[in-house]
């Protein structure tokens, strides 16, 4: 129960110190900035952000996707929900598009899976249109670094969106972190 002998960490070492920060939190939250970035376990968005409780929404995905808004399938997806949330109701100021060295999902993109994946593969759909527009020279980090931009144009495409930049209340920006020595590269 590796989770549980971390919580228990953060009872004794952690929360003694936040404690008493924790009750402006109930109320609601304001952030400034969203994360969008990968599910992977090596990626950690308040660390690398330097980021305190209630100062960053994020959400985390296979691959740091957003489907476009014309997106037939998003219909009912939580991440699409996410999105708007962050910037219509919660107006955060920022939107970071955080994808890593290493991915497995642009691997996965680049490479096929195997067919007893299916969740997988269907996932990868998502995709497509990012791998219509793959070179055969691509590298995998080719697809990562292509991704984290297909991810933000696929942000752009929606109207609350291009409000909010059109306003002057919302940036767009493309990270790729460097799993190798912790670095990030912006890419927009």
């Amino acid at each position: 129960m590796t989770a549980y002998k971390g919580y228990k960490s953060y009872l004794e070492g952690v929360l003694p110190k936040i404690q008493s920060d924790l009750p402006k939190h109930v109320e609601g939250q304001s952030p400034k900035t969203l994360f969008i970035t990968c599910s992977d376990s090596r990626i950690m968005p308040n660390q690398l952000t330097d980021t305190n409780h209630g100062e960053l929404f994020v959400i985390r995905n296979a691959g740091n996707s957003i489907p476009a808004a014309n997106d037939e399938t998003n219909v009912a997806d939580g991440d699409a929900a996410t999105l708007e949330y962050a910037v219509k109701a919660l107006q955060v100021e920022e939107i970071v598009v955080c994808g890593h060295t290493k991915c497995g999902a642009m691997g996965a993109l680049q490479s096929g899976v195997d067919d007893s994946l299916k969740f997988i593969q269907k996932y990868l759909g998502r995709f497509s249109d990012l791998k219509l527009k793959a070179k055969d020279d691509w590298t995998t980090q080719s697809y990562i670094e292509e991704n984290v931009r297909f991810q933000i144009e696929n942000i752009k495409s929606y109207d609350f969106v291009q409000e909010a930049i059109t306003a002057g209340k919302l940036e767009v920006h493309g990270w790729i972190y460097q799993l190798e020595d912790g670095e990030v590269q912006v890419i927009s």
